[in-house]
């Protein structure tokens, strides 16, 4: 009985000095990668100030967009927090291995697998919304002097933001079936409600175009040419002589 103790005894404390230098490398490398992390999160917001990031993401509405979600962080911190936690998925999936932990190594594997996805939905996003803000400003710089150029402006943009949500959600691989059901619905109902708008709004100018048409139709058709205006004249025969005029009392030869 007592050598069963030892022995068990024994094999615990083995088996804790197998684990020690496990736990030890897991922890070096999670304090280098945390490390490694913060550099390159740092270096990452302060590239993007210096290259004017910030600037052209408040100019394209980017800006907007996160203050109405609630964060008082700018995009520049954004990024650089997207990529710090890149980082430290990539450091915790490689302490997880070092430790031998297989149940952590999977989960962490497959949400570092997940990532392209998200950096592809997010640069799909902001590259709607300066899209956007581009096609925007270019209805209002060519249909200025119309009416509802502003409306046009807006509806344009949010068309092109819709477009981009639905490729972001594309890209997460959210619902696909659903996103792509919703997508052709959305842009049929769209499409009808243009055809009806243009319908009701141009029927007035539909019904002058055709009235010109008519009227033009209904007008004698004219030479289109001066050969055939001239085809059309008499001609003068010039075999006939015309009288001369005989004073009285003399004969005509």
């Amino acid at each position: 009985m007592q050598d069963s103790l030892t022995d068990r005894l024994n094999e615990g404390i083995a088996e804790i000095m197998r684990f020690l230098p496990r736990l030890a490398a897991a922890l070096g490398i999670l304090m280098v990668g945390f490390a490694i992390a913060k550099m390159i999160e740092r270096g990452t917001d302060l590239a993007l100030h210096r290259i004017g990031f910030d600037r052209w993401m408040r100019e394209g509405g980017v800006t907007e967009a996160l203050e109405r979600a609630g964060t008082s962080l700018d995009p520049s911190t954004v990024i650089a927090k997207l990529a710090f936690w890149t980082v430290m998925l990539l450091v915790i999936l490689l302490g997880a291995n070092a430790l031998g932990i297989a149940a952590i190594s999977t989960l962490f594997a497959e949400l570092l697998n997940y990532i392209p996805s998200v950096i592809s939905a997010v640069l799909v996003l902001v590259l709607g919304l300066l899209l956007g803000e581009f096609v925007k400003d270019l209805v209002l710089a060519s249909a200025g002097s119309l009416r509802a150029a502003g409306n046009l402006a807006r509806v344009a943009k949010a068309a092109i933001i819709l477009l981009a949500s639905f490729m972001a959600l594309d890209q997460l691989e959210i619902a696909q079936d659903i996103v792509l059901v919703f997508f052709i619905a959305v842009v049929g109902a769209a499409a009808l409600a243009a055809g009806i708008a243009f319908g009701l709004g141009g029927k007035d100018i539909a019904a002058e175009i055709a009235r010109d048409y008519y009227e033009r139709s209904k007008l004698p058709s004219r030479p289109r040419s001066e050969e055939q205006r001239q085809a059309h004249e008499p001609r003068e025969d010039a075999s006939i002589v015309p009288p001369t005029h005989v004073p009285p009392g003399e004969r005509r030869e």
